[in-house]
């Protein structure tokens, strides 16, 4: 289980600054004339105005629904990506969008040639859209299409489609959240989950149906948790987008492009248009592994649902502010570790045992009474055992100042500028972290003798 860390996200987010901006590649209004190539009659020229005319005209025809139109941008002589976009037409219109766009970025190669060749270069386009009662801000997913111009008056088509990689080299995704399942999956089932949708494999419907209830469930536990103890003026979102999928290179592979080692991933996408806006993160894809242990009982199914929908339920209040660790996982993973097993006896969970063994000093990192780092999260086979101690600072802060005070100090953290999470919590309880962690270290070791 776990978030993908904004981290990643936000070496994109640097470049995602200069999108809104308008500076890469320029979003113009697609009527807008071009003198570009005007001096030589024999010149092959792609414009500005003829990009940008095909990009809206496809982003007119999904919202019409004309499959006919969508498809018309695409080389005729490939039958196989008619075919696939054909497919992503018709997936697109089953998902409960309320927005629905492209914009026009960044492009690589020559679009003029002097001498009248063929031109070919890769133009970089975001699909905008906003999922109806989810997201808190539209959303994109970027495309990276080559385009074709044979000759002067040959039109302007479409011979290749993938995913646009970030602007920024970065250890995360090799994609900016492409593909999404109506790009990869031959069709796409729709399940409502209260306010929350579930998507899956047509073969998966029938899991997806009896998965809905339980995610609707943990949606409303996490929901009515706030709602108890939460700022009722902050941006959280009503409903969520659940995906599932079968194995981790399924895993790995949706919404990013990336190895995936979780049973479940909460991934925040950073909102379209945040310039000015307070809200950085406008919506989350949470994504889980159908043949994890977890889907062996509808109780494991609640509670990595409720795990990752907690992730996601904080996701809008992130700064988004640039950081050289990110977040302290401690924090992140605690809460939702504390939302997904809150009113069980601790025994309960999973992950007891080998805690008790690293406060026993059986495991090959002794326990040191110090908090988990970022850095440090998963080397020496620790992770199980760092999501534990996440877990139960999260227990202690609760029994010792209360839940409204946890979700505050949490949500401050969230909300921090740079490396300064910890500061942030610590700040709102009112207590130094070496004194934190002598008090923690007593309940740890008190929790797990």
């Amino acid at each position: 289980m776990g978030i993908v860390s904004l981290v990643a996200a936000i070496a994109v987010g640097a470049g995602v600054g200069f999108v809104l901006r308008g500076r890469i590649g320029g979003v113009q209004d697609p009527l807008r004339q071009e003198a570009s190539g005007k001096s030589d009659p024999n010149a092959v020229v792609v414009t500005d105005q003829e990009i940008n005319k095909l990009v809206y005209e496809h982003g007119k025809a999904l919202s019409s629904g004309n499959a006919d139109a969508f498809t018309s941008i695409f080389d005729k002589g490939n039958a196989a990506l008619i075919r696939d976009q054909r497919k992503v037409f018709t997936n697109l219109r089953k998902v409960p969008l309320s927005e629905a766009s492209y914009k026009v970025m960044r492009r690589e190669g020559r679009a003029e040639d002097s001498f009248g060749r063929a031109l070919k270069f890769t133009q970089d386009v975001a699909f905008v859209h906003r999922f109806a009662g989810i997201d808190l801000r539209p959303v994109s997913e970027w495309y990276r299409w080559t385009l074709e111009k044979a000759s002067k008056d040959a039109p302007l088509v479409v011979t290749k489609v993938d995913g646009a990689p970030p602007p920024m080299v970065s250890e995360g995704s090799k994609s900016v959240y492409y593909p999404g399942p109506w790009d990869i999956w031959p069709d796409i089932a729709v399940v409502r989950a209260g306010a929350s949708v579930v998507l899956a494999r047509p073969q998966d419907a029938a899991m997806a149906r009896r998965v809905a209830p339980v995610v609707a469930g943990a949606a409303q536990k996490n929901l009515d948790f706030w709602k108890r103890n939460g700022d009722p003026s902050a941006p959280v979102p009503a409903g969520f987008v659940v995906a599932l999928v079968e194995g981790q290179n399924q895993l790995g592979n949706l919404f990013r492009k990336e190895k995936a080692h979780e049973a479940g991933v909460s991934i925040p996408m950073l909102a379209w248009n945040s310039l000015g806006d307070d809200v950085k993160v406008g919506g989350t894809r949470v994504v889980m592994d159908t043949t994890s242990s977890f889907f062996r009982s509808s109780g494991g199914i609640l509670e990595i649902s409720t795990h990752e929908l907690a992730h996601s339920l904080l996701a809008g209040l992130d700064s988004a502010d640039f950081s050289l660790f990110g977040k302290p996982n401690w924090v992140i993973e605690g809460f939702a570790e504390y939302a997904a097993n809150r009113g069980r006896p601790l025994n309960q969970n999973i992950r007891v045992q080998e805690g008790r063994a690293y406060v026993a000093g059986r495991l090959s990192t002794p326990f040191s009474g110090h908090l988990p780092d970022n850095p440090s999260w998963d080397s020496n086979g620790m992770t199980n055992v760092h999501y534990l101690m996440g877990h139960l600072a999260m227990r202690y802060i609760a029994q010792k100042y209360g839940e409204q005070k946890l979700t505050t100090a949490v949500v401050a953290s969230y909300r921090a500028k740079g490396d300064e999470g910890e500061t942030a919590l610590f700040k709102v309880l009112g207590v130094s972290k070496a004194d934190f962690e002598r008090q923690w270290t007593s309940y740890v070791r008190g929790q797990l003798a």
